[in-house]
């Protein structure tokens, strides 16, 4: 299994409409093979931070995710709407 931990900074003012496009796009990559799990939360003393933790089967799983058109069309319609690039990180989890 592969996690992977996204912090991404929300331009000031755009958290919800951020929130909503993950909202709307989260359904469609827990329906790719593969995906275990996909959520997004806010952080509790940062309003412009959030926190997006995704489970994939394996790396297959998440190159396949990244290169989805719906992955792409997400990030495109982030654009603005964010202060700058995502900090990910990949995981194993500790069995």
């Amino acid at each position: 299994m592969i996690v992977v931990s996204a912090v991404i900074k929300t331009a000031d003012g755009k958290r919800d409409e951020v929130e909503q496009i993950f909202k709307k796009t989260i359904p469609r990559f827990l329906a790719d093979p593969g995906t275990i799990d996909y959520s997004i939360n806010r952080a509790i003393n940062d309003p412009n931070k959030l926190l997006v933790l995704e489970k994939y089967e394996d790396m297959d799983a998440l190159n396949a995710h990244s290169s989805s058109d719906h992955f792409k069309e997400m990030g495109r319609a982030l654009g603005s709407l964010v202060a700058g690039r995502p900090e990910i990180e990949l995981y194993n989890p500790v069995e």
